[in-house]
């Protein structure tokens, strides 16, 4: 278990620093992660949000790919605003399910430890925390969607052929 709060520290980590500078987490506790415990963040995101990644985003990159972008996009000063706000609220309620699936599992981990856990304890304690699995998949998708709304009919046609371009780029299949 001391390895999943590592893990979600860790996304925590990189979540606050690459989302926003709004947040009081200094870079020197980033730059402490190593690559594998990094990898290892992203990795445990990754299993614990349903498919987010893969499935979704893969389709709708969100506001802090936009931004990312905002030159191939050309965004207006507004624009850019908003991305940002979308970009920080989805980040502070991303850490907060984090938070949450860690307690959930935390009580799970403890009332299965017990000499004799009853069944509804532990039923109660699994549906919380595919409940907060769940939420934790869920979160992201409502921000990503508000950052593709911001945009106009031409950026629109832009992000479609550009996070297909990245999809593409990043999820190769090696010639064999």
């Amino acid at each position: 278990m001391k390895s999943v709060k590592v893990l979600l520290s860790s996304i925590t980590a990189i979540l606050l620093l690459s989302t926003s500078s709004a947040y009081a987490l200094s870079l020197g506790q980033l730059e402490t992660m190593s690559p594998g415990q990094k990898k290892q963040a992203q990795q445990y995101f990754r299993t614990h949000s349903l498919g987010f990644s893969s499935i979704f985003k893969r389709y709708h990159p969100g506001p802090y790919w936009i931004l990312k972008n905002k030159s191939a996009f050309h965004l207006t000063p507004g624009q850019i605003q908003r991305e940002s706000q979308i970009k920080d609220e989805m980040a502070m309620h991303t850490i907060e399910d984090d938070r949450a699936l860690q307690q959930a599992y935390d009580k799970y981990e403890k009332d299965a430890a017990t000499a004799h856990p009853t069944l509804a304890t532990i039923k109660g304690d699994i549906i919380r925390v595919g409940k907060a699995e769940m939420r934790l998949g869920w979160e992201m998708v409502p921000y990503h969607l508000q950052g593709y709304a911001l945009l106009n009919p031409a950026q629109k046609a832009t992000y479609t052929q550009l996070a297909a371009k990245t999809w593409a780029q990043h999820h190769r299949t090696p010639d064999k």
